[in-house]
């Protein structure tokens, strides 16, 4: 292909047409949602309806024709050097391989970001052999893609011409003194990278920059050095989005103290027309909402989203996540940490001893009563300003003029901590059971999911199927419960950096890194030898071993369950090799989904 697939969305369920099927009526925001607008810090606890979406309208969806050559690549990568592997490597890049374009200028509307005069259209092939693309400076501005809704295919383009805060993958910070919490995305990088490894198959682009406080009142002088990564491998569906607060690095003029001056991050932040609109005006309403912490998960169980809908806060949970789905369209998109049983993801102040655990339908303690945030009104849906993750929740802000019980078209998707979290000695984790420390490189990962909310089991079947949100919840619980044993040659790796270009360290768990949703081993010559076995939750497709210790300049020989398997033949090879031979690092895709204890072995 030459350029990135563009869905073309020919269906629209108007706003008029939404008010006549449902009793509720959508208008765009009356104001737009302000960061700002967050309220106090980190206190102590107290105590489907099928629908016709972009399924084979006119317009909108056909059989993808079988993909044609790759774009050219710019030569070097965009922003980076060639990839090498040496001057014999072996690690060529091929008709699958992931390729870095110079794309056009990009513009910020609503005038927050710098203007960039070139963007790096960034292409992988999914885990269906499908390219994707997304179009980078310093955040996402559009993600080009198709799915499967389990009858027809669906090609996507979801654009920063949306409600909210325009564009994804910024970071914003809040803080407890005062409604300092500028949009990263305010701040030029201070340098962006890309680097595709040699034979292509593993790809980071990297951002880097100063969190300017200062970009609105009340910043006290202080930046933070951010470092975000956006990582894609060929065989994989859903990029990761890693970032790295260094707070140690922190330039702190004033001397603030982050024990009083407490912190959180929200990122990754933004607005997407995951839905396919092509421009905020055509966006679809946003149907449910859901999220999660380390224990519980909450739903909204109506079809289209106001502070009146009814929830559920009460089913089991492991992986931390926010989605949301859009009414009338087959679109989800969510963030999904790459980690199960984080306790430091979500702010807790409101919910937890709260509706947490509950039902909008039961008693539980302040129910209704929101005045703790200057908030008198009456609703059903928790608090404005306490939900765990920014949403599209401050469309309906004190202030806003918003009616309770209008739908909204805002696409606004972010992420949430407690207070504390970046900087300060010491915060609350979610449930209050103990204390972390917020200082040093501050680092998480996720995985950014856009997709179908459901898919059908046959033609004129419901979308009753999993959406990929919840096959992204399942794959991150086995991939963190994954085991490997019998090593026989080589070894497991004991420890990572905390996150992008952290120079500290931390204990990996089975080897398994969540900066990268990857398993990391150490070579002996240039070898590994060992049984791989995900987690009870499902079974893995594709699995990333890092292979550590790795000098060869040549394809490594890879067997599993004791039969080899070609390597970087073509896109249907058995597993996909990159090689980072600054770091000495082997990256290989097994391209298969392993269900049970399998054998892998990798030699030179």
């Amino acid at each position: 292909m030459s350029s990135p697939r563009v869905k073309m969305n020919g269906f629209l369920i108007t706003s008029a047409a939404i008010a006549l099927m449902t009793g509720c009526v959508m208008t765009p925001p009356t104001s737009m949602p302000d960061p700002a607008n967050e309220a106090p810090g980190d206190t102590a606890p107290h105590g489907d309806i099928p629908l016709p979406g972009d399924i084979a309208l006119p317009g909108d969806s056909a059989p993808i024709p079988p993909d044609g050559a790759p774009p050219a690549p710019v030569t070097p990568p965009v922003g980076a050097p060639p990839a090498s592997g040496g001057a014999t490597s072996e690690f060529v890049s091929g008709a699958s391989s992931i390729v870095a374009r110079a794309g056009g200028p990009r513009t910020d509307k609503e005038n927050v970001a710098p203007p960039i005069a070139q963007s790096t259209l960034l292409t992988w092939r999914d885990a269906r052999g499908r390219e994707r693309t997304m179009t980078l400076g310093a955040y996402l501005y559009q993600y080009d893609f198709t799915f499967s809704d389990g009858v027809n295919e669906v090609i996507r383009s979801a654009n920063d011409d949306a409600w909210g805060h325009e564009g994804f993958g910024y970071v914003v910070s809040h803080n407890t003194q005062n409604g300092n919490s500028p949009l990263g995305k305010a701040n030029a990088p201070t340098k962006i990278e890309t680097t595709i490894f040699a034979g292509g198959h593993h790809a980071i682009y990297r951002v880097e920059m100063l969190y300017d406080r200062d970009k609105e009142a009340g910043g006290n002088g202080i930046k933070i050095p951010v470092v975000i990564e956006w990582m894609v491998a060929t065989g994989r569906d859903h990029p990761i989005w890693a970032v790295n607060w260094k707070t140690g690095a922190a330039i702190n003029p004033n001397n603030i103290n982050f024990d009083a001056y407490r912190m959180d991050c929200r990122g990754p932040y933004g607005s997407l027309n995951f839905d396919g609109a092509a421009d905020r005006n055509a966006g679809d309403a946003i149907g449910t909402i859901s999220w999660g912490d380390f224990g519980r998960r909450f739903d909204t169980t109506d079809a289209m989203l106001t502070m009146q809908s009814p929830w559920i806060y009460n089913s089991f949970n492991r992986v931390p996540f926010v989605s949301a789905t859009t009414f009338a369209v087959n679109a989800e998109m969510g963030i999904v940490r790459t980690l199960a049983d984080d306790k430091e993801m979500g702010y807790s102040d409101r919910v937890v001893g709260r509706e947490r655990g509950a039902t909008s339908a039961v008693a539980f303690a302040n129910r209704g009563d929101c005045t703790g945030f200057l908030d008198a009104r009456a609703y059903t849906m928790p608090c404005v300003n306490g939900w765990p993750y920014q949403m599209m929740n401050f469309d309906w802000g004190v202030g806003s003029g918003k009616p309770l019980n209008e739908a909204t078209g805002t696409k606004l998707l972010a992420w949430g901590t407690n207070y504390g979290w970046l900087g300060a000695s010491s915060f609350n984790v979610f449930d209050y059971s103990a204390t972390a420390s917020g200082q040093g490189d501050r680092s998480y990962a996720t995985f950014i999911v856009l997709g179908p909310k459901g898919r059908a089991a046959a033609s004129g079947q419901p979308l009753d199927q999993p959406g990929d949100v919840a096959l992204a919840l399942r794959q991150v619980e086995s991939l963190a419960d994954a085991t490997i044993s019998n090593v026989t040659l080589g070894s497991v790796a004991a420890e990572a950096p905390r996150g992008p270009l952290s120079t500290q360290m931390r204990t990996l768990d089975n080897g398994y890194n969540d900066t990268y949703a990857t398993h990391h081993l150490r070579a002996a010559a240039d070898g590994v030898s060992f049984t791989f076995t995900p987690g009870a939750a499902t079974a893995i497709r594709n699995p990333i071993f890092v292979i550590e210790n790795f000098t060869s300049a040549k394809l490594p020989q890879v067997s599993v369950d004791g039969v080899a398997v070609a390597v970087n033949t073509d896109g249907n090879a058995g597993a996909f090799a990159s090689l980072d031979a600054a770091n000495q690092r082997l990256w290989l895709t097994l391209n298969r989904t392993v269900g049970g204890a399998t054998a892998i072995r990798v030699a030179p």
